[in-house]
């Protein structure tokens, strides 16, 4: 919860951290100390002016000045790589007018204590060193935690403007954000996913239902992994938090600034109808419909997502992709249960039997079948069960002295990529109860 600028830990769950809140009290005569950054720079390394051994990277725009209050972006980077992240969002936030932290003390795929200690952190020295804006706090969060980030935006209502969510969303809980902001105009989401993400779909389905609950939302995908968006995806996203700002009344109207904009949204549906790739023209069209409906642009852009909609080879997409959403839903489900069936087994089941149990061979049959929506699920499904055997069945077992457990894990996900990243630290400690043969399988991995 947050109180006196605080979230106290609360009780979480790995994948959807839960926190309350009891009391909200932001000051509103704040009288900022002088910054620890010089504007228009990044400073990679700044102690909290509560906490030392929380530490973040901080940059302030172009003309800073505690004259003025400004908006500020808190980003949760899942291995804490603060400078790496807040790169993503530094040339937007130069040309918009924000503040960025970044922690170096946030995780994924762990107790949500740390990530709540990181926030309550930069909350506090955003407040004492900083000039901002109290009703314009903003999160981002990437895969574990983007779940983190929309839970936080919850218990801060009021405070926070709007999050951005990639590679992550929260699942269907009682209390969720899109029933916590619903029809909340101050409010806003952003979510992205890459192509390949094996979260793509619970992504897409998280905007699905803040649309019904009518919360302003974009939800956008670009080629790629399980990964953060390329910086102009989050540029975008910073300014279309700027628009929403305007449009919900969090500060003025720049009229030529959304005008510009929204011409340039408009073109930018235009061209990709022309190129063909209807589905991409049909959500611009609808957000442009949402976001600027009080425009007379809007009309037109509702009118051009109709035709759209009504067409045979979208109608046709929709159809594909509702079954295939189906599909990755039921894996996600499945999964677990093929695992626990696994440590159930009296000795590792074989690499053969792990590998049909999880069809690793038929998704890659449609994977080389060519590029489909089919063949892009499979991808995405593939590559849940690579990183399920390749880092959080492996250090399951390893954590609980099951070394023999683990390698199997680990050369059965050899067979859909390379092991690489975290995975390879799990290799080498799993490597000592390894077979010849499997020594054999995972040679060169790791290699790059």
């Amino acid at each position: 919860m947050l109180s006196n600028g605080r979230l106290s830990h609360g009780r979480q769950t790995r994948a959807a951290p839960v926190v309350s809140i009891a009391a909200l009290a932001i000051a509103a005569s704040w009288r900022p100390c002088a910054a620890q950054a010089a504007a228009g720079r990044v400073e990679e390394r700044v102690a909290s002016a509560t906490d030392t051994t929380q530490q973040f990277a901080l940059y302030l725009p172009p003309g800073y000045t505690a004259a003025r209050r400004w908006p500020i972006l808190f980003v949760l980077d899942p291995r804490g790589r603060a400078v790496l992240a807040l790169h993503l969002f530094q040339e937007a936030a130069a040309q918009l007018g924000w503040i960025v932290m970044s922690s170096y003390n946030t995780l994924s795929d762990g107790p949500p204590e740390p990530n709540v200690a990181a926030v309550n952190a930069m909350l506090a020295s955003a407040q004492v060193r900083l000039s901002i804006d109290s009703s314009r706090l903003y999160l981002a969060g990437f895969s574990g935690t983007a779940r983190a980030a929309l839970a936080f935006a919850v218990a801060l209502r009021g405070h926070v403007a709007g999050v951005i969510a990639a590679g992550g969303a929260l699942g269907f809980a009682l209390g969720g954000p899109e029933t916590v902001f619903a029809g909340d105009s101050t409010f806003a989401y952003f979510g992205a996913a890459g192509t390949r993400d094996f979260n793509y779909e619970e992504v897409l389905a998280l905007g699905d239902r803040f649309r019904i609950t009518r919360v302003p939302y974009r939800v956008v995908t670009f080629q790629g992994p399980h990964s953060w968006p390329p910086a102009d995806v989050c540029g975008d996203a910073l300014a279309w938090l700027e628009l929403r700002a305007m449009l919900g009344g969090l500060r003025p109207l720049d009229s030529s600034w959304a005008r510009a904009r929204l011409e340039a949204e408009q073109a930018r549906a235009s061209e990709l109808e022309r190129a063909g790739h209807w589905v991409e023209a049909l959500r611009l069209d609808d957000a442009v419909a949402r976001d600027y409906a009080h425009w007379p642009a809007a009309a037109a852009a509702a009118r051009r997502a109709a035709v759209l909609r009504g067409s045979r080879e979208v109608a046709r997409y929709d159809a594909e992709a509702r079954r295939l959403a189906e599909r990755d839903l039921q894996q996600g489900l499945g999964l677990p249960r093929i695992f626990s069936w696994a440590r159930s087994q009296r000795d590792p089941p074989t690499l053969e039997t792990l590998a049909a149990k999880l069809r690793i061979a038929e998704l890659q049959r449609t994977v080389e079948r060519g590029d489909s929506l089919a063949a892009a699920s499979a991808r995405r499904l593939l590559a849940r069960v690579w990183v399920n055997l390749a880092f959080y069945e492996p250090r399951a077992y390893l954590a609980t002295g099951s070394p023999e457990r683990a390698m199997r894990m680990l050369e059965t996900a050899a067979t859909i990529g390379p092991i690489e990243g975290e995975a390879c630290a799990l290799l080498r400690e799993a490597l000592s109860a390894a077979s010849a043969t499997q020594r054999e399988r995972l040679a060169g991995q790791c290699q790059s």
